[in-house]
């Protein structure tokens, strides 16, 4: 109940960015209240300035950052075993996109990048090195299969304050170097977490579901990953399967679904559309999703890729 509480009291900025910035997660339960105790006034701080000034903070935002995986899983949410020629996205092109996307807002919590998987990427360092500079930043999140242990100057970056690695929840016979990769990390003193959240049954590449808007919007509505807002080629989407499946030509794209930033300057303009985009009903890929239904599925069950 104190817990709740806190939780109701402090709002995103804290659980994205402080709770784990500080390493508060990896405290025992009564040390985990008390630090949340010390920085509440900090928090409420914050949130009262944001209110007053009426900044733009966005609690999360997702940037994938290649399509290149060593896994090929059936049940990707983010249908990354379907792009038939996986690449790295162009780190210039990244580090500009981030720029002008901080440029018209006021602060990011938690800065999460994704794959494909992470630490395959080949620019890593430079890009980390990159966003653990911006002051508009609180936290950056890198997510990983586990399966790819990184190099010694990769594990010594990681070592910041502003860094969180969450392992996504495989079995050790889909990815055997887990255990390895969480040795890894405790030895270099790296703030990490393994996920146990269940996957969910999002329909694969082309599910069968109903397309009336009825049945869009009470999909949408009840969606979780709607949530997972993401920032992609100069855009901004409420979900990954809405930027991929656009690259992937599984549903005709509607502009409505997206706010352009790349090099946009009217922060004020930015920020109506994005408010336009917060209230839709539904999204163009919800015609192709099942909208992370109830039903649970054993993580990282692997496809056969002759018939992707």
């Amino acid at each position: 109940m104190i817990n709740d509480l806190l939780n109701k009291l402090s709002g995103n900025c804290y659980n994205q960015s402080i709770y784990f910035k500080y390493r508060i997660n990896k405290m025992s339960f009564w040390q985990r209240g008390l630090a949340r105790v010390f920085f509440m006034p900090m928090v409420l701080g914050l949130r009262l300035n944001e209110t007053l000034r009426h900044r733009l903070e966005i609690p999360h935002v997702e940037m994938p950052i290649t399509t290149r995986c060593n896994l090929h899983c059936r049940d990707c949410g983010n249908l990354i075993p379907f792009f038939p020629h996986p690449v790295d996205f162009d780190i210039n092109r990244l580090t500009h996109d981030v720029a002008d996307f901080l440029g018209n807002v006021d602060r990011v919590h938690r800065f999460i990048i994704m794959g494909g998987e992470t630490f395959l990427y080949r620019e890593l360092y430079r890009l980390v090195s990159y966003l653990i500079q911006q002051n508009k930043i609180g936290l950056v999140h890198l997510f990983t299969n586990g399966s790819i242990i990184p190099g010694a100057d990769i594990l010594h970056l990681l070592q910041h304050c502003k860094i969180l690695v969450t392992i996504s929840n495989f079995p050790v016979e889909v990815s055997p170097n887990k255990p390895r990769f969480i040795a890894t990390m405790e030895a270099n003193h790296i703030n990490y977490m393994v996920e146990h959240n269940m996957w969910r049954d999002m329909g694969g590449f082309n599910p069968d579901v109903d397309t009336s808007g009825e049945a869009l919007k009470h999909r949408f509505a009840n969606c979780r990953n709607k949530i997972c807002h993401n920032i992609s080629n100069g855009e901004y989407h409420l979900c990954p399967r809405s930027v991929h499946g656009k690259h992937l030509g599984q549903f005709p794209p509607d502009d409505s679904d997206r706010v352009i930033f790349r090099d946009r300057k009217n922060s004020q303009e930015f920020r109506k559309e994005l408010q336009e985009l917060f209230r839709k009903k539904y999204l163009a890929a919800c015609t192709r999703c099942t909208g992370s239904s109830e039903k649970t599925l054993s993580p990282g069950i692997q496809m056969d890729r002759s018939k992707v």
